[in-house]
């Protein structure tokens, strides 16, 4: 009489091990893939925050240097994009928002943005725009509305985040 015998055999047992291991090995692959961009919103979160604080900065300044606070009628001939001649070289120092038409510098250096978190390339674009219904039309000097344009280039992920607003002379 023949007992059955209970247990696995030695093929059973190393084709169990080996389907195991290639679950384990995938498991580990999207654990590490995973693990290894858990930063990325972080940063991308601190990159807009460094375009809004950038923007609210620029909106803060006045409309033109030749026209008064609060608004007001823009002298013919008077608006020029650009820093005036009485500007430092640190952002800290521009009076009106076009001062930092064509802006390209690293936050934290050279008077760029001191108080914002360093390290973030910016850019900054100044233009004159009339509004034609619902459509903003880039339009030359003088109008009564000028277009700001914020890119924010991230570090470390190499994107770059764009934040638009109109400034209105009044």
């Amino acid at each position: 009489m023949i007992k059955n015998k209970e247990g696995f055999t030695l093929i059973e047992i190393i084709l169990a091990i080996v389907v195991f291991s290639i679950g384990v090995v995938g498991v580990m692959v999207v654990f590490y893939n995973t693990l290894g961009r858990t930063s990325d919103p972080i940063i991308r979160h601190r990159a807009v925050e460094v375009a809004q604080s950038v923007m609210d900065e620029i909106l803060s300044r006045k409309f033109d240097n030749d026209t008064p606070n609060g608004g007001g009628v823009i002298p013919p001939n008077k608006i020029n994009i650009g820093k005036e001649s009485n500007d430092g070289s640190g952002t800290e120092t521009f009076d009106d928002v076009d001062d930092f038409n064509g802006l390209s510098c690293t936050t934290g250096s050279n008077g760029c943005f001191p108080d914002v978190t360093p390290g973030y390339h910016v850019e900054v674009t100044v233009q004159c725009v009339k509004l034609n219904g619902n459509s903003v039309e880039v339009a030359s000097c003088p109008e009564n509305f000028k277009l700001i344009t914020v890119k924010v280039k991230s570090k470390g992920l190499n994107e770059t985040y764009t934040l638009k607003a109109l400034k209105g002379n009044f």
